[in-house]
């Protein structure tokens, strides 16, 4: 394996409560040659609170462990903007996406670095892991979804997904969509996903209502990509609607309860129009 060499990027809006957390994680990533060429970039937009400011205050520490940071401060909000102006700015082909709420284990960019070392295009993440939430209803909701086959056994890359150079030039700058994390994955084939044995903690929305607001989103974040790129959806695999994956929710009756329940309302909301009400960053948790 060659030494890793790539780009993470990190876009965040008023995320002071969790962009410290990635980037400690960040930091504490073992593995690594000495004389790895690690870069970091936070692309804040729109933010209103300390995120850029706690981001910058990391930039010693980063730099004692070999890592460049750089923090750009983006006024105009918007998560497929900030995705570009970072690319921008990276120095390198391969690529390290990653959500400011995720926080990865300590051998997550090792094992990254090993599986983007290809000629050929590669799509990678790692394995996911849901901190356990705090209200009934989502820590039920979290035991159906850990055990579907697209999170158990595929690479959703949700919150975390990474690209080789040869993989980058699949498309040209990120379009302005809500499901970033699926249009990059639908544009490789499955033979082309690496999934990384190091997991990353991803939060899972808490409570009903926030669980059906996120869902509802994901439900029109995935619609959208149909209707706009619908030579994408060859390389839909996952399959999770099968006789014997509905079989087993029966095996848990009381979270499988709450895991449809969620599914049909926000599939209901999803067919609604939204009314406008003005620009909303939109993240997986809330």
């Amino acid at each position: 394996m060659g030494d890793p060499v790539f780009s993470v990027i990190i876009p965040c809006c008023n995320e002071e409560n969790y962009i410290r957390g990635c980037l400690d994680a960040l930091l504490s990533q073992a593995g690594l040659p000495d004389d790895h060429g690690i870069e970091v970039i936070v692309a804040a937009n729109g933010c209103k609170d300390r995120t850029v400011q706690i981001a910058r205050a990391c930039e010693g520490d980063f730099t004692a462990r070999g890592f460049a940071l750089q923090v750009l401060d983006i006024p105009e909000p918007g998560k497929t903007g900030a995705l570009n102006r970072a690319e921008a700015a990276a120095r390198f082909g391969a690529r390290v996406f990653v959500d400011a709420d995720v926080i990865l284990s300590e051998g997550v960019l090792a094992e990254l670095g090993t599986l983007l070392d290809a000629d050929t295009p590669v799509y990678a993440s790692a394995t996911v892991t849901i901190p356990t939430p705090r209200s009934a209803i989502s820590r039920a909701y979290a035991r159906v979804w850990t055990n579907l086959p697209f999170v158990r056994d595929g690479v959703p890359g949700i919150g975390l997904y990474a690209v080789n150079a040869p993989a980058r030039s699949r498309w040209g700058a990120f379009p302005p969509i809500y499901s970033d994390d699926r249009f990059v994955r639908m544009n490789f084939a499955p033979h082309e996903r690496r999934k990384a044995r190091a997991s990353y903690r991803w939060p899972l929305p808490e409570g009903l209502r926030n669980l059906i607001r996120v869902r509802r989103r994901w439900t029109e974040g995935n619609r959208e990509l149909v209707k706009k790129y619908p030579q994408l959806m060859v390389n839909e695999s996952e399959r999770n609607k099968t006789p014997a994956n509905l079989l087993a929710l029966l095996a848990t009756p009381l979270a499988s309860t709450a895991f449809v329940s969620v599914y049909v309302a926000s599939e209901l909301l999803a067919r609604l129009p939204r009314r406008r009400t003005g620009f909303h960053w939109r993240r997986g948790r809330a």
